[in-house]
């Protein structure tokens, strides 16, 4: 082979310039277009890891009702009058989630609990909690050893860990019915409640058990409408708190005093830790009138696109579309409503 070949042959053996940036572009245009793709699937799996997560709690549900013939309190009971407290050393106001433990193979964790105390003894209200007074006091709380152990069954993974309470969160919520009442609600777990599946005269089918809703951000200068609870205190009606609430923007709900501790625990029945009810559809602003148990709503939330994962009584876990028709979706809260919800759809 002559110099002149062998030089010709080198010559065109590796890329050009041209050709080297014309392949990394292409490469670049890829990766772009792969990763939507990828991060959809894994939301995906995210999505249905959480919707498993309600599956296991309606079998504990079922499994609590069949050892006790009838389903756990909503909240436990409390010294409140006509007009709510921030609560009392007397309060034993414990959530449904930490009733269900046993039947979440956790008996260990619910062993340590005392129930003959308040959930967050010598503290009234975990909320209002400095935390580094907690730190300092925390072998006095009784049930702290228990309460903050975090338990994946109550977390969903596609919500954000923005919490920084010492206490075990949760996103998973008993329904306590459609009406504004922190008390006397028309679903399966109000205060003190003690409903049987006989008692839901609408259908297991057609009555929610629990949802999920967005944990709190922790941080009082950041609005987020999906998690934050926010204060509009006055004199209401049902109606026109719903109304008020309604029509706030997240723009126009951050002039409101806020909460932003959603989720913090897994022990207590509060509305804005273990609870939610059915006044508005999933994914809308959340709403208080003064203390919680007075007028609260508190619809599910979630960061799955266009809607929420909901627990009936049967068992079934369906996605409820957060456009879902208003009527449809306040029948679903009620055990005994006689509202029409056959057919409402995913």
């Amino acid at each position: 082979m002559s110099r002149q070949a062998i030089s010709d042959k080198n010559r065109w053996s590796g890329f050009t310039l041209i050709e080297l940036l014309v392949t990394l572009t292409i490469i670049g245009l890829l990766v772009a277009l792969l990763i939507p793709a990828v991060q959809a699937v894994r939301e995906a799996a995210r999505k249905m890891q959480c919707a498993n997560h309600l599956k296991q709690i309606g079998v504990a549900l079922h499994a609590y009702h069949n050892s006790h013939q009838v389903l756990p309190f909503g909240v436990g009971p409390d010294d409140d009058g006509p007009i709510s407290s921030l609560g009392t050393l007397n309060d034993r106001r414990y959530s449904a989630q930490a009733m269900l433990l046993p039947y979440l193979d956790q008996a260990v964790v619910y062993n340590l609990l005392n129930f003959d105390v308040a959930p967050f003894h010598p503290f009234v209200n975990a909320a209002n909690d400095n935390q580094e007074e907690l730190a300092k006091r925390f072998d006095e709380v009784i049930n702290g050893p228990a309460a903050e152990v975090k338990l994946s069954f109550f977390l969903c993974p596609s919500d954000l860990s923005r919490l920084q309470s010492r206490w075990g969160p949760n996103n998973y919520r008993s329904c306590n019915g459609s009406s504004w009442s922190g008390r006397a609600g028309n679903g399966m777990f109000g205060q003190n409640s003690s409903v049987r599946f006989r008692d839901v005269q609408d259908g297991l089918s057609n009555t929610a058990m629990f949802s999920e809703h967005a944990k709190g951000t922790w941080d009082d200068t950041m609005i987020d409408p999906l998690s934050d609870l926010y204060n509009l205190q006055g004199v209401w009606t049902e109606s026109q708190f719903s109304d008020a609430c309604g029509s706030l923007t997240p723009q126009t709900a951050g002039v409101y005093q806020y909460d932003v501790e959603s989720g913090q625990t897994w022990l207590a029945g509060n509305m804005n830790w273990t609870r939610y009810n059915h006044v508005r559809t999933p994914n809308r602003i959340n709403c208080k009138n003064g203390f919680t148990w007075d007028g609260v709503i508190l619809n599910p939330s979630s960061w799955h696109a266009s809607g929420v994962n909901l627990l009936m009584g049967d068992g079934v876990v369906r996605f409820v579309n957060e456009n879902i028709n208003a009527e449809v979706w306040q029948s679903l809260g009620t055990i005994s409503g006689g509202e029409k919800s056959a057919g409402w759809g995913i």
